[in-house]
């Protein structure tokens, strides 16, 4: 910690600014040694002397405390010289201050953010009602984004985790809450908000928490952990448990994915489904309290600085410590506000089976969807593993056609558009290769393992496999096609990426044609009368657009900059421009 002070006098009097933030962690480094890392929001203090790691314990535990005294929190005591540095260098970063912290009585004032975010909902764009994807996706995609898709392919373009997030219960609330996908669908409902008292790091955050769905929770909290048993136990059917107490990480996901998917399996059936309006509570607070389960597993396994994969065993202690360590409690519109007792519990329930200390009534009707819904998760996974792999590779053909731009140059309105582009793809890391490969591992092992939970006789295929175009799929007389019409345009560095990409994605596209089959025979939803493109699949990023996580489409990219249009599809691929068209096979 390097940082420029005003000197620290042993007799004054120091005040912790934010305690109840503070999340300690014990971590080892590439070499072998252990080191102590101080998360407090956003900031990490981290201490690599293990002769200080007592020091830092006793600093957080902490509300105000004489600078001199503090040698004394290490045995031997501490030089007063290092301890005044490592003071001064507190103080510089904000963690130490030498007034006391402003006392409050009762709700705490709304920060600058959260009153920005107040004002913005003011204003913010909203459907004239509310809206859902069954029995009619279409319409309601044309409606918010000018683009369609049948029924049929709806999983494709909202995945399954999402899919019930715009709809109401009987409480009028919305699934998803503040975080209902897409934005756009997110009704101005009355909301309270409350800053957050918890410790740690949503302690006193400058957006809060969402205290009108924490009640509901709190309402229906017996039901829902039933509700979990339930999912639980047809889980591990399928799923056997490992035995020692631990759980592999992607089965967490599998499960708290399974959770969410009971959700949608009652909303999205072709027969008989839930009205939008008349889900029942307990449903929607079992969704909202599983889906940071969810996150959070994902957000481990798509990260290759965390180095944890589908097979890393874990125990529920470990989902709530990431949880902090990553800030996955926080996010730009609020915090979590369940409380961490509550938290705990309900991650005992997911993984460890704690039982219920007082009996409880029947499970609901939807209970005997449960096994349904366990399929229509698993092969929700399968769809979007398909389609995430196909934006890794788009974003692969933005990087190599953005470095050939560079080098060769091109037309302006092109590179203007790609240099736009590609600074939200280096926000999301598909820029980098390593993190490319790792995600593609990932969303491999993923289709791969939910084939064996899924009821059935079906042959196991392997995503690697189907992903791969076979040989003459766009081969030499599509490449000479593509390269003389990019050149015409003088932009013939775009030709050979855009045809590896557009090979992989109509395999993956057949691959996704073939999952949906399963989920409209699963949900007696009729089938598609046309295929699915690849302008379709980015309908899903067109809803994300402005929101962490969404990438740009490069098909689209071109239309706007060059007046190419590409359709592809699995059987064919259709290059148009001015008034041209190619069909490419």
């Amino acid at each position: 910690m390097q940082a420029e002070a005003a000197s620290v006098d042993p007799h004054e009097q120091l005040f912790v600014t934010a305690r109840k933030r503070f999340v300690p962690v014990y971590n080892q480094t590439p070499a072998g040694a252990r080191e102590l890392t101080l998360y407090c929001g956003m900031r990490e203090i981290t201490f690599d002397e293990p002769d200080l790691f007592p020091w830092a314990e006793k600093l957080i535990k902490e509300d105000s405390f004489l600078a001199g005294a503090s040698i004394s929190w290490a045995s031997p005591p501490l030089e007063w010289p290092r301890v005044q540095g490592l003071l001064e260098a507190l103080l510089a970063e904000g963690i130490l201050d030498r007034e006391p912290p402003g006392k409050t009585i009762g709700q705490l004032p709304s920060s600058a953010m959260h009153l920005a975010f107040l004002k913005s909902e003011a204003t913010r764009p909203v459907v004239a009602g509310p809206r859902f994807w069954n029995p009619d996706p279409g319409s309601v995609l044309d409606e918010v984004v000018g683009r369609g898709v049948e029924p049929g392919y709806i999983e494709s373009v909202v995945p399954v985790h999402r899919i019930a997030h715009a709809a109401l219960d009987r409480e009028g609330r919305q699934v998803g809450e503040v975080n209902t996908f897409p934005e756009i669908l997110r009704l101005k409902i009355p909301t309270e908000w409350r800053t957050c008292n918890y410790a740690g790091s949503r302690y006193h955050d400058d957006t809060p928490m969402n205290m009108t769905a924490l009640r509901s929770m709190i309402a229906h909290w017996r039901p829902v952990l039933r509700a979990t048993l339930a999912v639980r136990e047809e889980f591990l059917r399928r799923y056997p448990p490992l035995g020692d107490g631990t759980w592999r990480l992607g089965e967490v996901h599998f499960l708290s994915s399974g959770i969410l998917a009971l959700v949608g399996f009652e909303l999205m059936r072709w027969r008989d489904p839930v009205k939008n309006g008349e889900l029942d509570p307990v449903l929607s607070s079992l969704f909202r309290v599983t889906d940071g389960v969810r996150m959070v597993a994902a957000h481990i396994m798509d990260a290759p600085r965390l180095d944890s994969t589908y097979d890393t065993k874990i125990v529920a202690r470990d989902i709530t410590e990431m949880a902090e360590r990553e800030d996955q409690f926080l996010s730009a519109k609020g915090v979590c506000a369940g409380p961490q007792n509550m938290i705990d519990e309900f991650v005992a329930t997911l993984l460890d089976g704690k039982a219920l200390a007082t009996p409880t009534e029947p499970l609901p009707q939807w209970a005997q969807d449960i096994p349904a819904a366990l399929d229509y998760g698993l092969l929700g996974i399968q769809v979007y593993a398909a389609v995430y792999c196909t934006w890794m590779r788009m974003t692969r053909a933005y990087t190599e056609i953005r470095e050939a731009l560079l080098s060769r140059g091109g037309p302006a309105p092109l590179r203007e558009g790609m240099e736009r582009d590609f600074k939200i793809i280096t926000a999301v890391r598909g820029h980098d290769e390593r993190q490319r490969q790792w995600s593609e591992a990932f969303a491999h092992r993923m289709f791969n393992h939910a084939q064996t939970g899924i009821r059935g006789v079906f042959e196991r295929q392997d995503l690697a496999a189907l992903l791969t175009p076979p040989e003459g799929l766009l081969s030499e007389g599509a490449k000479g096609a593509l390269r003389d019409l990019f050149a015409s345009l003088g932009a013939e560095p775009v030709a050979l990426p855009l045809l590896e990409f557009l090979r992989f994605e109509r395999n993956a596209l057949r691959t996704v044609t073939g999952v949906q089959e399963r989920i409209n025979a699963l949900l007696g939803r009729p089938k598609p009368a046309s295929p699915l493109t690849g302008a379709q699949l980015a309908i899903h990023h067109l809803l994300r657009r402005g929101s962490p996580g969404a990438v740009p489409s490069l098909v689209d990219l071109l239309r706007e900059t060059l007046d190419v249009d590409i359709q592809n599809h699995a059987g064919a691929t259709t290059v148009s421009h001015g008034g041209q068209s190619l069909v490419l096979h």
